[in-house]
């Protein structure tokens, strides 16, 4: 029997070598469109599969709403699909394609763009939604139901912190039917206005709260300042200042330290190491403080010794 040379050898070796791309180039394409990897491992954790059989999405294949659908995003998908499943040398596709940008919700919802849309007794303008949210902040659950990893719906409390500073906030505006059998009955909002609503209302947005109550009503327990209108954060300084203010009712001290970067209110103390807490952090104490708060002490008084005049440049000898 003869033999193979060794230059048949040598055509194999390049068949093989040339065919290898080939053959990956074509697995690409194929875990690109057929996209046969999502369900063999999706499918195994099975409440995840029995919510996405039982959710509206259940016939929409996984790419329309994970993977873009231009060329080269699919292509890109295949092959780290290819070389995740079938050759585990790559890692799974990570958050990028997890996530669903809103484009790939419009290619089928175009239609909420033109119109309200109504429905469960609500009527939303999508369209001025979308400019400050994401599709995905009230319908994450779409796809997957209670399964999703991370569970974010429309709550009544999330569309007022918009309205409220648009000043829209006619319940008329966004619902058609009010009648006392169809009011909310789930979210934050029916517990702040269940039967234990005196224990509970503090779970509440108080921003959202201005939509229905007056603040002399909510004044009558918590003092002035409630609730917060969307000004409150300018004015919030002379409230806390008003004798009736009760804002440890609410607020922890760490509260207004987090943000103002030291002890607030000032403590009894604070005027005796101010000086050197302002070099570190002058312009923490600007956020509150105009330079004639600082000339009121350090400029109009005259300490002993003398003090710097702003106004002449000159040392002021001390006063009698």
């Amino acid at each position: 029997m003869k033999t193979p040379s060794n230059q048949t050898y040598r055509k194999l070796v390049v068949w093989l070598v040339a065919a290898l791309p080939m053959a990956v180039v074509l697995l690409g394409v194929y875990y690109a469109v057929a996209q046969p990897g999502c369900a063999s491992c999706h499918a195994k954790d099975t409440e995840f599969a029995q919510a996405t059989r039982d959710a509206s999405h259940a016939s929409v294949e996984c790419v329309a709403c994970h993977v873009s659908p231009k060329r080269i995003d699919r292509l890109s998908y295949g092959f780290r699909q290819l070389f995740h499943m079938v050759l585990p040398i790559m890692e799974a596709p990570g958050r990028e394609w997890a996530a669903v940008a809103d484009e790939r919700c419009l290619a089928c919802h175009k239609a909420i763009e033109k119109a309200p849309s109504s429905a469960n007794g609500l009527r939303i303008q999508h369209i001025t939604c979308a400019e400050r949210a994401a599709c995905t902040d009230c319908h994450s659950t779409t796809a997957h139901g209670a399964a999703t990893k991370w569970v974010r719906e429309y709550s009544m409390d999330g569309c007022l912190k918009c309205h409220v500073e648009l000043g829209s906030t006619k319940c008329d505006t966004c619902h058609d039917d009010k009648s006392e059998d169809k009011r909310i009955q789930t979210s934050v909002f029916a517990v702040t206005h269940g039967k234990d609503w005196l224990k509970n209302h503090g779970m509440g947005d108080s921003a959202s709260c201005i939509v229905c109550h007056q603040s002399d009503k909510c004044a009558k327990c918590h003092g002035p300042g409630l609730p917060h209108d969307k000004e409150f954060l300018e004015k919030h300084s002379t409230i806390s200042k008003d004798p009736a203010a009760k804002c440890s009712m609410c607020h922890m001290d760490s509260f207004c330290a987090d943000c103002h970067g030291l002890e607030m209110p000032h403590t009894r103390t604070f005027t005796r190491n101010h000086a050197t807490r302002a070099k570190i952090a002058e312009s923490l104490c600007k956020r509150c403080h105009e330079a004639s708060d600082c000339q009121t002490c350090h400029i109009k008084h005259i300490h002993p010794g003398g003090a710097i005049d702003l106004n002449t440049t000159a040392t002021v000898s001390g006063g009698e």
